[in-house]
């Protein structure tokens, strides 16, 4: 059977010291045992990098540009990336590097 991976599975991945992090982890520890096919497709990867660069202060997980490039490259090996259109994230993905995109929040007051 195969499970397409959801963004908020991916973030509490990646945060260890989330609440979450535990089921998450224990969820892909016994799907992978059990042999199951896990997906992500480029949209789960878009929305990770928002939440992920995202300051802490407005509900993000202020990780840096290096960090969830780091993060993606270890979910590209984990999970197979099921492309919808593989030019679009490709390009997305090299923008994004280059130019260090990171979503900008005015805190509310």
């Amino acid at each position: 059977m195969t499970y397409l991976v959801d963004t908020n599975v991916l973030l509490r991945l990646a945060q260890n010291t989330d609440p979450l992090h535990p089921p998450a982890r224990s969820a892909y520890v016994a799907l992978e045992a059990e042999d199951k096919t896990l997906k992500i497709v480029p949209q789960t990867i878009i929305e990770f990098w928002v939440v992920a660069t995202r300051p802490v202060s407005v509900n993000g997980f202020g990780f840096s540009i290096a960090q969830v490039s780091y993060e993606i490259g270890l979910m590209k090996q984990l999970f197979i990336l099921q492309p919808d259109t593989s030019a679009i994230f490709t390009e997305w993905e090299k923008l994004v590097v280059k130019y260090h995109f990171c979503p900008l929040f005015k805190e509310s007051t």
